[in-house]
């Protein structure tokens, strides 16, 4: 079931890609048991990216609804371009640990610009492991964003 879902993924990526008359191509670049990670690599991936990741999360959106929204299954799909959602996790878990350590020291709360759900999710288990600390989020979609404070 969950490999039939993950091909169709595929399947849908690679249709799109060329569709699009960009040199980009789809392949799994990472394959996990609840998900997987589609990576648009060419010369034109960059084009795929759109503003903060905006182009990869509405296409993820497009293959999650019109695979999945036939309740065939939960599949976690994640699109990514050009390196971008490595280059943004990293970025991100750099700053996560930068904050929750002043948040640490200093016992000030810090509270982030609002970020998309995967990236949330990303600071979320990224400071799940530190006992100093706890993460939380707040306000209502696009403009939900994590608060990091002290643990009580």
């Amino acid at each position: 079931m969950m490999e039939d879902l993950k091909a169709q993924v595929l399947e849908f990526a690679q249709g799109f890609a060329e569709t699009t008359g960009l040199d980009v191509t789809a392949e799994v670049t990472r394959d996990e048991p609840e998900g997987v990670l589609i990576g648009f690599q060419g010369t034109d991936a960059k084009q795929l990216i759109g503003r903060g990741g905006q182009v990869l999360d509405a296409l993820q959106l497009i293959a999650i609804n019109s695979i999945m929204g036939q309740g065939r299954g939960r599949l976690r799909v994640t699109f990514d371009a050009d390196g971008y959602r490595l280059r943004r996790e990293k970025m991100l878990t750099d700053m996560a640990n930068e904050l929750a350590d002043q948040v640490a020291s200093t016992g000030q709360e810090a509270v982030l610009d609002p970020l998309p759900p995967l990236e949330r999710r990303i600071v979320h288990q990224i400071l799940t492991e530190r006992t100093d600390i706890q993460t939380y989020s707040e306000g209502e979609e696009p403009n939900r964003y994590i608060v990091i404070a002290p643990r009580q």
